[in-house]
């Protein structure tokens, strides 16, 4: 369970990185070599690489990757810290489960209508999980980010308390 939760994402986005550049020297083998291009691959790269992309946003934030505006945080004094990146966690929360909510409801719809990619025929539906599934990773990712800043802000209480209290 460790090994899934340290390299899920990491995975996933290697072998869909791996898929996708395989895929794009078939097309330029193809092209150029038998003069011959393929229908789908180039529709294919394509789709692994948004999938690429949402399932990256997970990993970004499974490793505090992603870019912050530290302009207000680094002008107060560090106590409030771990304040900031709990107000940011839970904002961040909550676009999540809006782009999985709104994104749930696309697929569904996607699905009643039934529509197709155009080269490979696959359903649309699966394309437009990528988002929904990587901000449910986001998620899960951000609830685990949440208990590690909320358990190091009662450790940082309990050491201050500790040291606060008099030696007997």
């Amino acid at each position: 369970m460790k090994l899934l939760d340290e390299h899920f994402e990491e995975a996933l986005v290697v072998l869909l990185l791996a898929a996708m550049s395989a895929l794009i020297v078939l097309q330029v083998v193809m092209r150029y070599v038998f003069s011959a291009s393929l229908t789908w691959s180039d529709e294919a790269s394509r789709y692994c690489f948004v999938w690429m992309t949402y399932l990256g946003v997970a990993f970004g934030v499974k490793k505090s990757a992603h870019v912050n505006v530290t302009a207000v945080t680094d002008a107060l004094p560090p106590r409030f810290h771990p304040w900031f990146r709990i107000l940011a966690t839970l904002l961040t929360g909550v676009f999540a489960v809006l782009v999985v909510w709104e994104g749930w409801f696309l697929v569904q719809k996607l699905l009643r209508f039934g529509q197709k990619s155009s080269s490979l025929g696959i359903p649309m539906a699966w394309v437009y999980m990528a988002p929904v599934t990587g901000f449910a990773l986001v998620l899960v990712r951000l609830a685990q980010n949440l208990w590690f800043d909320i358990r190091a802000l009662r450790g940082e209480r309990i050491a201050r308390a500790a040291a606060e209290e008099p030696a007997q």
